[in-house]
């Protein structure tokens, strides 16, 4: 929703003269992406050459790349915008950042300086959780934490992890999604065949929301995905408007229902907080359910959708801090900065709705059971 009026306006330029820099709104951002990359790639060099441990580094790259004085990073979270040579041109810069902190880590698992884990993934995860902060910047004025807090307790739970027993085995028995997917009850059950198929539509739609952002998603890609046509759009859920709207509350259902569903299971507040991360972590992997990113979107809502929108992103909010403090309170989460690891649970998975990685059931529990690990373990040895 940013047009290069709103962005000359905001520098004190003419629109004409931004022609100067800038061909138009897709080289902007080309340029935009291939400058956070490169800064980011720069940073973590600067960093390797700080320190030899593993740790120092990453904590340095950290304060490096999250430092409030220095200008914004932007992260990749509509790259599917670019055509494919410019998409090809940041990606290539990106995943050289992705291989070269794996490479850190794999080095400082070899050495035994840091535990055996994914490398990629969490290598991913740890830019993830990077990109995300700026991203979440309301988030985090609402929870009232500054950046100087985060840098501190994003190298504190990167290192250490929130767990109290880090040793301790947790395995909590994965959440079946079924429930959330209609299903045709029938061949005259018409209810319950619209209800899937205007299901098929939101998960197409939120997937494309993801990548390319909403306001260049047009309806004839929404359509194009589902092997249908504008009216059919407009039969099961209606314009993009509402479209954009449904997405919303099915994210707030499908997010809902996993803290139920991990609830019931009966475990101890810890297992219910990794079983809701590694269940946040697949339903982004998987194309029958992917809800949207945090705040994909937002701007192109109406008033009173920012308002139903903020007040069901708080309720999530409030229920994972009481279920944070709940897990402190029973000893099996240390002394951290809670709500800063609010803000990490909420950015560590958000790269997966990239689809940067695929893989299948197996691979998607592996992904999701990393990402939950770096937050509960840290990556000191155990």
């Amino acid at each position: 929703m940013t047009s290069l009026t709103d962005v000359a306006d905001k520098l004190g330029f003419s629109r004409a003269s931004l022609y100067y820099y800038v061909e138009d709104r897709e080289d902007l951002m080309f340029q935009v992406y291939l400058r956070s990359s490169e800064i980011m790639a720069r940073r973590l060099e600067e960093a390797c050459q700080s320190g030899s441990d593993t740790l120092q580094v990453l904590g340095n790259f950290i304060c490096r790349t999250l430092d409030p004085a220095e200008p914004e990073l932007a992260a990749l979270s509509e790259i599917g915008l670019l055509d494919q040579a410019a998409r090809g041109t940041v990606l290539g810069i990106f995943e050289a950042v992705v291989a070269r902190l794996a490479s850190l880590l794999e080095a400082g698992a070899r050495s035994e300086r840091i535990r055996s884990c994914d490398f990629e993934i969490v290598a991913r995860t740890i830019i993830s959780i990077i990109h995300s902060i700026p991203l979440n910047s309301p988030l985090a004025q609402a929870l009232r934490v500054s950046r100087q807090e985060i840098v501190a307790a994003a190298k504190d739970i990167l290192a250490h992890g929130w767990s109290a027993d880090r040793r301790r085995e947790v395995n909590p028995p994965p959440i079946d999604f079924g429930p959330l997917l209609t299903q045709p009850g029938g061949l005259f059950d018409r209810g319950a065949q619209f209800d899937a198929k205007r299901e098929k539509i939101l998960a197409a739609a939120s997937q494309l929301f993801n990548r390319r952002g909403v306001d260049t998603t047009s309806l004839d890609d929404i359509a194009a995905a589902v092997g249908a046509t504008k009216r059919t759009l407009y039969h099961y859920v209606g314009d993009k408007q509402t479209i954009l709207s449904a997405c919303y509350s099915r994210t707030h259902r499908i997010f809902s229902f996993i803290r139920e569903q991990a609830a019931a299971q009966g475990g101890s507040a810890g297992e219910t907080l990794i079983a809701v991360l590694r269940a946040n972590s697949i339903s982004h992997q998987r194309d029958d359910i992917e809800p949207l990113r945090p705040s994909t979107g937002y701007d192109s809502l109406s008033d009173t959708e920012k308002v139903l929108a903020t007040e069901r992103g708080r309720e999530l909010v409030q229920a994972y801090r009481a279920l944070c403090a709940e897990a402190h309170s029973e000893s099996s989460m240390r002394d951290v900065n809670r709500d800063c690891l609010l803000l990490f649970m909420r950015g560590a998975g958000s790269w997966l709705a990239k689809g940067l990685v695929r893989g299948d059931d197996r691979r998607k529990a592996q992904i999701a059971a990393e990402i939950a690990d770096l937050l509960r373990l840290g990556l000191n040895p155990l």
